[in-house]
C-alpha cells in the first residue's frame, strides 16, 4: 500500500506434505482455542476453489469433472498443520492451517488458511497460496506473524521435487496478508513492466530503465493464469505492476541466459491494452475507471478530478478527506455543484471492458449516480 502509506501515516493423491520441525529455529506452534479447534476439520474455506468449500471430517470431495470421470476436486486439511496466536492485536486468537488441493494430477496445490474465532466458529478471513507441490516443514504465528518453514522449488527442480528450504512471513493489515522480507518489512518493491511467459523464456522488462530479467515467481499461480487470460499468442507481451526484489539469476536452464532475476510475490495489476508504463501514479492517492458510461478521476492529495462521458471537460473537486483504513478506504470531497464520494476496497477487480486486472475496486457517488470501476494506487 505504498500510496496509502504516508497519507494514513499523515493521518498425487493428495499426500502428507506437513513434516515435524527439528532444532530450534523452528517456529513454535500452539494450541488453537478448544472450540474453534474442534471445528476446523468442518469449517468453510475461501480462495481455494473458484467457490468456498466445506470439509467433512478435514475433506472435501467435488463433483467429477466430466460424466464418469474419476477426476474431481479434493481439498484436504494437512493433519498436525495447524497454529495459533493473536495475529491483529485485539488479545483473541486467530489460527492458521494448511491445506491441500488436488484436481486428479499430479499436482498437489497448498495454502495458508487464517481463522479467526468467532464465538468458537472458524471464520476464514484470509486465504494464502503458497504454490504447487511445496512442502511445509513447520507452521507457527511469532509475535504477530504467520510463520512458515518450507522446501520450495529451486530454479532447476523438477516439479516433484523441491528442494530449496526457507522461511517465509505474513502479517494480517486489516485482514489482508501481507508479505514480510525475513526483517519483518513488507516484502520487496514495486515494478512496473512487461512480462512475457513461457517454455523458454519468463522475463520482465522495467518500464523505467529497460533493465531485463529472468523471472521467479513466488507470488502463486494467479500470474500465470492471468497471463494466459490476457494473450492470444505465445510470448506475447503483457504489461504488469508487481512486487519483487532482483536476485542473481539461476546458473543452469533457461535463466542463465541473463543476468539476474526478478524475484515476483506479488501481482497488483496487469493489463494487454491501456496506459501501461504511460499510467502517472506519482503524486496521487489513487486513478480510478470505470465503463458504460467511461469515466476516469485522480485523487491527488489536493484535488479529485473527474472526467466522464456524461459531463464535458475535466471537473475538480476539493481536496478530499479520507476515512476508514485498508481494505476499505473512503474519499470525499466538495465540487461546484455536488459533492463526490469515492469508495475503494482492496480486492482483486477486473475491467469490464478490457479485462485487466486491479488491485482495488472503486465505487463513485455523484449527484445521484452510482458508478463502479476499478483503480490502482499512486506510488
Amino acid at each position: 500500500m505504498d500510496g496509502l502509506k504516508s497519507l494514513l501515516t499523515a493521518s498425487m493423491p493428495i499426500a502428507l506434505v506437513f513434516a515435524s520441525g527439528c532444532g530450534s529455529d523452528d517456529p513454535a506452534p500452539a494450541a488453537a482455542s478448544t472450540h474453534m479447534a474442534e471445528r476446523l476439520p468442518g469449517a468453510t474455506y475461501e480462495g481455494v476453489l473458484e467457490d468456498a468449500v466445506t470439509l467433512t471430517d478435514g475433506r472435501f470431495e467435488g463433483e467429477p469433472f466430466a460424466s464418469g470421470s474419476a477426476s474431481r476436486p479434493v481439498v484436504t486439511l494437512v493433519p498436525d498443520a495447524t497454529a495459533s496466536g493473536d495475529l491483529d492485536g485485539d488479545g483473541i486468537d486467530e489460527a492458521v492451517v494448511a491445506l491441500a488441493h488436488n484436481a486428479g494430477g499430479s499436482g498437489v496445490f497448498m495454502y495458508l488458511a487464517v481463522m479467526r474465532d468467532d464465538r468458537g466458529i472458524p471464520d476464514n478471513i484470509a486465504t494464502i497460496s503458497l504454490g504447487d507441490r511445496i512442502r511445509v516443514i513447520a507452521l507457527g504465528i511469532e509475535e504477530g506473524r504467520i510463520v512458515a518453514d518450507l522446501v520450495e522449488h529451486g530454479p532447476d527442480d523438477p516439479m516433484c521435487c523441491p528442494t530449496i528450504q526457507g522461511r517465509r512471513l505474513w502479517r494480517l493489515e486489516h485482514g489482508v496478508p501481507i508479505g514480510l522480507d525475513p526483517a519483518g518489512e513488507p516484502q520487496g518493491s514495486r515494478f512496473r513492466g512487461n512480462l512475457v511467459w513461457g517454455h523458454e523464456t519468463r522475463s520482465f522488462t522495467q518500464c523505467e530503465n529497460g533493465r531485463e530479467g529472468w523471472i521467479i515467481n513466488k507470488s502463486g499461480d494467479e500470474l500465470v493464469d492471468i497471463y494466459e487470460q490476457l494473450t492470444s499468442m505465445p510470448y506475447q507481451p503483457v504489461f504488469v505492476e508487481v512486487r519483487g526484489e532482483w536476485v542473481a539469476a539461476p546458473q543452469e536452464g533457461f535463466g542463465a541466459d541473463f543476468g539476474e532475476a526478478l524475484r515476483i510475490t506479488e501481482l497488483i495489476r496487469a493489463e494487454n491494452e491501456g496506459f501501461g508504463c504511460g499510467l502517472e501514479l506519482a503524486n496521487v492517492h489513487f486513478v480510478a475507471s470505470g465503463n458504460e458510461p467511461f469515466w476516469r478521476l485522480q485523487i491527488r492529495p489536493d484535488v479529485i478530478s473527474m472526467r466522464s462521458m456524461d459531463a464535458p471537460g475535466e471537473v475538480e473537486f476539493s481536496a478530499p478527506r479520507m476515512s476508514g483504513q485498508p481494505p476499505n478506504v473512503i474519499f470525499e470531497a466538495d465540487g461546484p455543484g455536488a459533492g463526490i464520494t469515492v469508495s475503494l476496497e482492496q480486492r482483486r477487480c477486473t475491467d469490464t471492458m478490457s479485462g485487466a486486472r486491479y488491485a482495488w475496486a472503486a465505487t463513485v457517488d455523484i449527484d445521484g449516480r452510482h458508478l463502479e470501476g476499478c483503480a490502482a494506487e499512486g506510488l
